[in-house]
């Protein structure tokens, strides 16, 4: 019997849901895994007031098409849920540790243009230590090893502290509480972001604690990628790191101390 005219214009049910899917799969969310720390301007740690760096990703995700979903998890969750491919991104910096694992705009030699933030990571230590740094070398009491903590999870850090000879000790999740372990003796220095420490220190609680200048060095972030990554996507990733350095400069997401 032949078909109506209405059935020849209105799609099969296999073909509706074959449509379904690719809608489905084209929305999907790229999962960006930023931690749960506050560090002010750049994350905020909280989804309704979120930091410059923050506002980046989705904003620029947003005008491509995609969209970029962002995980406030521990930075250990992080890394882990990534090894297991079912986060596709995350932030941090182009050390080795990270490079090994991940990928970077730019490829093995990562290209610093394509960087969502700069930030400066200090040393903080008690008022009353007898420590002091140049900017190279740590002058420390002969009475035993330093003690250095930082937040889980900070790989620029255990990286810095490795350079001048020394270990991380085990660290909680926040740096509020490495910072109270200092303040208690349990720690003889602690490392923390610049823009961490300054919002941190201004608490009255610790005006004993100091930060120690220079900084210990100045290192810039990305956003790294999974290596199992589909091209199509991965394409699109491109797309979008390009276009995060073309805004990050904008007055919408430039830290007021950043470097250009």
């Amino acid at each position: 019997m032949a078909a109506s005219p209405g059935s020849r214009t209105r799609p099969g049910w296999h073909w509706l849901a074959l449509a379904g899917l690719v809608c489905a799969q084209s929305a999907a969310a790229l999962q960006v895994c930023v931690g749960d720390v506050a560090v002010p301007p750049f994350l905020s740690g909280d989804a309704r007031n979120p930091g410059i760096t923050e506002r980046l990703m989705m904003d620029a995700g947003r005008h491509l098409g995609m969209q970029v979903e962002l995980l406030r998890w521990p930075a250990r969750r992080c890394f882990e849920q990534m090894r297991l491919g079912t986060v596709e991104a995350g932030v941090g910096a182009a050390i080795p540790a990270n490079q090994q694992e991940f990928d970077f705009p730019g490829g093995a030699s990562v290209d610093p243009q394509l960087r969502i933030a700069r930030a400066a990571i200090v040393l903080v230590r008690r008022q009353d230590q007898a420590i002091g740094w140049d900017g190279r070398h740590l002058e420390r009491p002969a009475s035993g090893p330093l003690r250095v903590g930082a937040r889980a999870g900070f790989r620029a850090a255990v990286e810095a502290i490795r350079r001048l000879g020394l270990e991380l000790s085990p660290g909680p999740n926040q740096s509020l509480q490495v910072l109270r372990m200092l303040q208690l003796g349990r720690l003889d220095l602690a490392v923390l972001v610049q823009d961490e420490a300054d919002t941190l220190l201004a608490r009255p609680e610790f005006r004993t604690l100091v930060q120690m200048d220079p900084p210990l060095l100045v290192s810039d972030f990305y956003v790294m990628t999974i290596r199992q990554l589909p091209e199509s996507q991965r394409q699109q990733v491109q797309r979008w790191w390009e276009l995060m350095a073309q805004w990050r400069e904008l007055p919408a997401y430039r830290a007021p101390t950043a470097s250009p």
